[in-house]
C-alpha cells in the first residue's frame, strides 16, 4: 500500500515538473517550421501522457466528490487525447510525440519541482492536498491551453490547426472547472 501511494505521489510530482515554466519565449511566428511543429506534439503528448493517470492517484487519497469528478474528467480527456496525439503520429510520421525537446537545464528544472512536489504532496492530506492538487492541475491546464493557442498560430495543416483550437477550448472549459472549484471550496 505504501508502495501504491508513493508511486501516486510520484506521478502527481511528475506532473507538477512537467508543467512548470522556464524562461519567456518570443511571440508564436504566423507558421512554424517542422522541428517547431513537432516540438509542439512532443510537449503536450509528454504532459497529457503522465496526466492521464491521474485516476490512479484517486485511487490512494481520499478525496471529496467534487474533486473526484473534476480530477477524472481531466483524466479521462487527456487519456482520449493521448489516443489521438498517437493516431496523428501514425498517420502523419513527421510528427514527433515520443521526442520532447528540452535543454537540458529545462529537464532538470523539471526534475528539481517533481522532487519537491513528492515531498509536498506525501505531506498533506484532506482539503490541504485537495486544494494543492486543483492549484497544480489549474497551473497545467493553463499550460496546455497556452500552447494549443500557439500551435493554432504556428500549425501549417488546417486540418491540425482545427484539432488545435479544439484542444484549446476543452482545455480553457476544464481549467475554468477547476478554478470554479478551487474558487468555492478552497478561496473565500
Amino acid at each position: 500500500m505504501m508502495a501504491t501511494r508513493a508511486a501516486g505521489v510520484s506521478l502527481l510530482a511528475l506532473l507538477a515538473g512537467a508543467c512548470a515554466t522556464s524562461k519567456p519565449q518570443e511571440p508564436p511566428r504566423e507558421t512554424g517550421d517542422h522541428r517547431t511543429v513537432a516540438e509542439g506534439y512532443g510537449l503536450l503528448y509528454g504532459i497529457v501522457s503522465q496526466q492521464k493517470d491521474l485516476k490512479k492517484l484517486l485511487l490512494i487519497k481520499i478525496e471529496s466528490d467534487p474533486v473526484d469528478r473534476v480530477i477524472s474528467e481531466i483524466a479521462d480527456y487527456t487519456g482520449e487525447l493521448t489516443a489521438k496525439l498517437e493516431d496523428m503520429a501514425r498517420r502523419y510520421p513527421a510528427l514527433t510525440i515520443h521526442t520532447q525537446f528540452l535543454p537540458e537545464v529545462e529537464v532538470k528544472t523539471r526534475e528539481s519541482i517533481t522532487a519537491e512536489a513528492t515531498d509536498t504532496f506525501m505531506s498533506k492530506k484532506g482539503k490541504e492536498f485537495e486544494r494543492e492538487l486543483l492549484l497544480k492541475q489549474r497551473s497545467a491546464l493553463e499550460q496546455e491551453q497556452n500552447m494549443a493557442k500557439v500551435m493554432v498560430a504556428i500549425e501549417t495543416s488546417e486540418e491540425r490547426r482545427s484539432f488545435w483550437r479544439q484542444v484549446e477550448k476543452r482545455f480553457g472549459e476544464l481549467r475554468g472547472d477547476v478554478e470554479t472549484l478551487l474558487r468555492q471550496a478552497y478561496f473565500c
